[in-house]
């Protein structure tokens, strides 16, 4: 079925791809027939006639400072000083019998006529207007008819953004290599309306077609290079947009993402880049994109420097803090390489340590100071992990581009391996893991598909193959779990789901990137994903090591947005009985620091409306006090003693959770 549908896809490519060029070709052929038959005609009246045939065609050329322009709103430049030449006239040759159309000529015409008549009614297609047929795309621009445009910029303008407007995608690059023209030669043009080129573009860059999206990118790479600070104000807007773009599969579009970028950190204010990136891909949901934001970033703090990056600034020192912890223990080891990298050229800054207990919670204090102990230890970072796979002998991992007759020779290999009982040797093991991690980043989700299945099957087949190479798998697992497309998404869950009774405590070392994942998909629209979604954590809590979780599931809490946090209190609510016994210091560490946060929320309701709302509802109200419960259940008066002496408690938020214990110890 996939093969048919293949070949049908590709049959009306070539049907399309066919009409577009008959269309052209009809086109030039229509036009160079009038102009013959119109010569020809006026050529036996008058020499006048040939003067109206000149104006005739060559209405879109200024002749004179009197003469009528395409933009006739617009005042005549020639007579403003302007240093440009007149336009020189088009002279027709007076010897035209050469190019004169003759009897044969016109039959050959009348039968080209016939079969495109009979090629429309095969295609169901109809002719192309007259002024549909003069589009400037379709007609190549002359030196003059440039040499106009750049003497009426604002003519232009307007002309260059009713065709980006238009539903042509050829029209549409017109359009922007127009805006690209004004850009380098007309800045002031875009800066007065730079909101509405900046809207007008993000639109573009997300255009399903792959050229248009990509000329997009183009014009905003011109706006960085020529416009620099006044680029300023639109950032955050513009940096999301193409952001994003760096989560698509294709290569291509991850390099002009970086080109773009690049010349946007060269020619903008550090200070705004840096926010701007900060906001628009630190905390996104795909990897890919995550690690383009980190790789700016770092590059941003590298020329700002250690000293304008702890200085206090607003918006600066903490965010930045926050943001390079948080990609120090990201999944990905790119991304934790980017964070360790930033919090290395820091630690020359003599007051790092002091700054660090300021603006990071303990947790994560403690956290990044034993990652600095290590970086100490080790002398530094070291190289980025391609740059060390690729020196070890091994491939990187970041192409998605590969023959397929060598994939496809591959993974037939794979499955016959992993059909057989028999232990691999260490090469083989390898060679095959990298394999399979390459499936699943592959662009075609039918193949990522297959290698969610071939993961399945090492786990069942070969457990002690999986868990070894656990981490590296995960880098691609995890992209399938965050897919755009919700069949691979579903799919993914479902082989979680399945995996985690056999893996059980191994997956502990991957837990930490892929629950924020899953956690996300509760939140989803589609009914099966959110359910399964739900389903994964709890069965993770009963298979794995609760002091495992115990971190990730309050970090949810905490930070997880609000369709999903009450769902994620409830499953800290479950975690409680098997920690708090067992791990008295990560229920100090984790548990109750994320409880006394909670707790804040609930600051101004009522006891009795709090109360009367926890049975059933999914309010993160009635969630927090599922957990109070269990808390208070465990603990006891520990939990009151512990809540007295923290100074993450307010006298009212200690107020309302006596108020709670009191309610609970009556029922």
């Amino acid at each position: 079925m996939g093969q048919s549908l293949s070949a049908s896809f590709r049959l009306r490519v070539q049907q399309k791809t066919q009409e577009k060029m008959e269309q052209k070709e009809r086109r030039r052929q229509d036009r160079e027939f009038r102009r013959r038959q119109l010569e020809f005609q006026h050529q036996q009246s008058n020499t006048n006639s040939i003067s109206n045939i000149d104006s005739y065609y060559d209405n879109d050329l200024p002749t004179s400072s009197t003469s009528t322009s395409r933009y006739s709103s617009q005042p005549d430049l020639s007579s403003n000083g302007n240093d440009l030449p007149p336009t020189p006239r088009r002279q027709i040759d007076s010897n035209i019998s050469s190019i004169l159309p003759n009897v044969l000529s016109q039959q050959r015409f009348r039968l080209y006529k016939n079969a495109m008549a009979r090629s429309q009614t095969f295609n169901n297609r109809r002719d192309l207007s007259t002024t549909d047929q003069r589009i400037a795309f379709n007609r190549p621009l002359s030196d003059d008819r440039v040499t106009d445009q750049l003497r009426n910029p604002e003519g232009v303008y307007r002309e260059a953004m009713e065709s980006v407007a238009n539903d042509d995608w050829e029209r549409k690059c017109s359009g922007l290599s127009l805006i690209q023209r004004l850009i380098a030669q007309y800045p002031d043009i875009i800066t007065q309306n730079l909101h509405q080129v900046v809207l007008v573009l993000i639109q573009e860059v997300k255009n399903l077609r792959s050229q248009v999206a990509r000329i997009a990118l183009s014009t905003f790479s011109d706006m960085f290079k020529h416009l620099k600070r006044n680029m300023d104000i639109e950032l955050d807007i513009t940096v999301k947009a193409i952001m994003q773009k760096s989560a698509e599969s294709n290569e291509f579009f991850r390099i002009d993402v970086e080109k773009c970028l690049q010349i946007m950190v060269e020619n903008v204010t550090l200070q705004k880049a840096l926010q701007a990136l900060i906001a628009g891909g630190a905390s996104h949901r795909n990897p890919a994109v995550r690690k383009t934001s980190a790789k700016y970033i770092y590059i941003v703090c590298e020329k700002l420097g250690p000293n304008k990056i702890l200085s206090g600034a607003r918006d600066i020192t903490e965010r930045v803090l926050q943001v390079a912890a948080a990609f120090a223990s990201d999944g990905p080891p790119e991304i934790r390489w980017y964070g360790k990298k930033i919090y290395h050229m820091l630690m020359s800054f003599d007051e790092l340590d002091s700054i660090m207990k300021h603006y990071l919670n303990p947790t994560v204090y403690s956290h990044m100071c034993e990652i600095l102990d290590t970086i100490r230890a080790k002398g530094g970072v070291g190289e980025t992990p391609s740059e060390s796979a690729t020196k070890n002998g091994r491939r990187t991992l970041t192409s998605d581009k590969i023959a397929s007759n060598g994939l496809t020779t591959q993974f037939r290999t794979l499955t016959n391996h992993f059909s057989s009982t028999r232990k691999l040797n260490s090469a083989d093991q390898t060679e095959q893991i990298r394999a399979l991690t390459k499936q699943m980043r592959s662009s075609d989700f039918r193949e990522r598909l297959n290698g969610i299945e071939e993961f399945q099957k090492l786990c069942e087949l070969e457990t002690e193959t999986a868990i070894q190479s656990l981490v590296q798998i995960f880098d691609g697992f995890n992209e399938c779990l965050a897919d755009m497309n919700s069949k691979v998404v579903l799919k993914a869950l479902n082989t979680m789901h399945q995996l985690i009774p056999i893996l059980a405590d191994a997956l502990s070392s991957v837990m930490n990137s892929s629950l924020p994942i899953i956690a996300q998909s509760i939140a989803s629209k589609n009914r099966d994903i959110s359910q399964l979604a739900s389903d994964i954590i709890d069965t993770a809590i009963e298979y794995i090591d609760s002091g495992c979780l115990l971190q990730p599931i309050c970090t949810l809490s905490q930070n997880s947005n609000l369709r999903v946090r009450p769902e994620i209190v409830l499953k800290l609510a479950t975690l409680v009985p098997r920690v708090c016994q067992r791990k008295p210091k990560q229920v100090e560490i984790h548990l109750l620091p994320t409880y006394w946060k909670l707790l804040a929320l609930l600051r101004g309701q009522s006891t009795t409306g709090i109360i009367s709302s926890g049975g059933g509802s999914s309010s993160l109200n009635s969630s927090i006090h599922v957990l109070t419960t269990a808390l208070y259940s465990e603990l006891g008066t520990v939990l009151l003693d512990k809540a007295s002496s923290s100074s993450m408690v307010t006298p009212k938020n200690l107020q309302v959770l006596r108020e709670l214990c009191t309610n609970i110890d009556a029922v």
